[in-house]
C-alpha cells in the first residue's frame, strides 16, 4: 500500500471545509411508513471556516482510521464549535431489556433558543452506477453495500431508533429528553460508468450532488498510458479536488495502481474527465 504523505498540506481544513460547504448527497427523507420526514440538519450553524486555525486550534484527526469515524470525529469538532446549538451526547448506544444493541444514536443535539432536541445521523457513502436487465443498481466499492438498501436501513430503522421504547426509555431517563426530531448529513458522490449515456437519479439522493465516473481496471489498462497517477486518499474521497488540493496529493505508477485496483476500488483523479474515477477490479460486480 502506498504512504500517503499527509504533511503537505492542511487536510483537516479542506475535510472540515468539505463537511461545512459540500453538496450533501442525500436531500430530505421520508420516514416508513411514510408519517415523517427526516430533515437535513442544517450546516448555516457551523462556524466560519475562514478562521479555522483560531476557532479550532485543537483539531487533531486520525486520517489513517475508517472513514466514517475520521469523519464523526470531524463532525463534532464542528458541532462544538456551532452557533447556538449544544452537542449534549456522541454515540449513545441502545440496547434492548436483554442487552442486545439496537443500533446507535450519532449525535445528540440541543438548540439552545428553542430548547428542541435533535437526532444527528453522519453518513459518508460512495456508490458505482451499473445496469442489471436494463435497470439502474447502485453497488458500492464493496459491492456487498447497496444504495437501495441503505436507503431502506435509514428509513425505516437508524433514523427512528429513537421511537424504540428503549431508546425512548434511555433518553427520557438519562438526558431528560422526551421529544426529538431525526434530522441527517449524509456526505459522498455517486460513479457513472465512464462510456454510460445516461445519468440516472438514484432514489432519494440530491440531484446536485457530487458525480465521477468509473471504469474497470482492464478499461482503464486498454485507454490509459499514464505512467504516474495521481492518487486520492481516502480520507479525501468526499472532498471537491480543486487544482490546489491536486498539486498536493500523492502519485504511484502504473504497476502500483495495478496492484491496489486489483485487490479493490480506487479512486484517481482522471485528467480526461477533469474529476475523480474509480478503478474498479475485473472481478467487482
Amino acid at each position: 500500500m502506498h504512504k500517503i504523505d499527509t504533511e503537505n498540506f492542511d487536510h483537516t481544513r479542506v475535510l472540515l471545509e468539505c463537511l461545512r460547504d459540500s453538496p450533501l448527497l442525500v436531500d430530505h427523507l421520508p420516514l416508513l411508513p411514510l408519517l415523517t420526514e427526516a430533515v437535513c440538519f442544517d450546516r448555516a450553524v457551523f462556524p466560519d471556516l475562514d478562521t479555522t486555525p483560531s476557532v479550532i486550534p485543537s483539531v487533531k484527526l486520525n486520517f489513517s482510521q475508517k472513514l466514517g469515524h475520521l469523519y464523526e470525529d470531524a463532525l463534532e469538532h464542528l458541532l462544538i464549535h456551532s452557533a447556538g446549538i449544544k452537542l449534549l451526547e456522541k454515540s449513545i448506544q441502545i440496547f434492548n431489556s436483554d442487552k442486545i444493541t439496537l443500533g446507535e444514536l450519532d449525535y445528540l443535539l440541543q438548540e439552545l433558543a428553542t430548547g428542541k432536541f435533535f437526532h444527528l445521523e453522519l453518513a459518508v457513502k460512495f456508490y458505482l452506477i451499473k445496469y442489471h436487465d436494463g435497470e439502474p443498481i447502485y453497488p458500492g466499492p464493496d459491492p456487498r453495500d447497496n444504495w437501495l438498501n441503505k436507503l431502506k436501513r435509514l428509513q425505516q430503522h437508524q433514523l427512528k431508533l429513537t421511537q424504540n421504547p428503549a431508546a425512548e426509555k434511555l433518553l427520557l431517563e438519562k438526558y431528560r429528553v422526551s421529544e426529538i426530531i431525526p434530522q441527517h448529513l449524509i456526505y459522498g458522490k455517486i460513479f457513472d460508468h465512464y462510456l454510460a449515456t445516461e445519468q440516472p437519479s438514484p432514489p432519494a439522493m440530491n440531484p446536485d450532488c457530487q458525480r465521477g465516473t468509473w471504469k474497470y481496471l482492464s478499461e482503464w489498462q486498454r485507454d490509459s498510458d499514464e505512467a504516474q497517477i495521481t492518487i486520492i486518499p481516502k480520507h479525501l474521497w468526499p472532498v471537491k479536488c480543486d487544482g490546489n488540493l491536486r498539486r498536493t496529493l500523492p502519485s504511484i505508477t502504473r504497476e502500483e495502481l495495478t496492484t491496489e485496483a486489483t485487490q479493490r476500488c480506487t479512486m484517481i483523479w482522471d485528467e480526461a474527465s477533469n474529476d475523480t474515477q474509480f478503478i474498479a477490479p475485473d472481478t467487482w460486480s
